[in-house]
């Protein structure tokens, strides 16, 4: 009785992980258009600092979202979730609005020292797993996998 239900259980993980992967392709789609159409506002003749700040908000957005794709992919590659992938996605969020609030002037104080402290300890947890991470061919369930 548990092989068949194992089995149900895979498949549906499988299809729902497609199911997303689409979802952001489709978003990643939709990004670099948004970043295409932007670029028009931000070159013609009327440009603001608005499109530009548009312009950077959409292009790190896309980035996000590629490191999501990337980390879909990554668990139908590997059949786990990779914690360094993971902390590379949250990363590359953390830099996202970082670097938005920076461009926008919307930061007070030590903020954006909690910001990069945040980056840092990431980037420093993803050097550790990475470091420690389980060989390729274990078991799930062994060395931590």
């Amino acid at each position: 009785m548990q092989e068949p239900v194992t089995r149900l259980y895979k498949l549906g993980v499988q299809i729902a992980f497609n199911l997303a992967i689409l979802v952001l392709v489709l978003g990643m789609f939709v990004g670099v258009w948004r970043v295409l159409a932007n670029l028009g506002h931000t070159l013609g003749a009327a440009s603001t600092p608005e499109a530009f700040q548009t312009l950077i908000t959409d292009a790190l957005t896309l980035l996000v979202v590629i490191e999501l794709v990337r980390t879909f992919v990554d668990y139908f590659e590997w059949e786990r979730v990779r914690i360094h992938v993971l902390l590379d996605a949250g990363a590359i969020f953390l830099l996202r609005e970082l670097i938005i609030k920076l461009y926008a002037h919307d930061y007070a104080g030590l903020e954006v020292v909690w910001w990069a402290t945040a980056i840092l300890v990431l980037m420093l947890a993803r050097t550790l797993a990475v470091r420690w991470s389980p060989p390729a061919h274990c078991e799930p369930g062994e060395n931590g996998g």
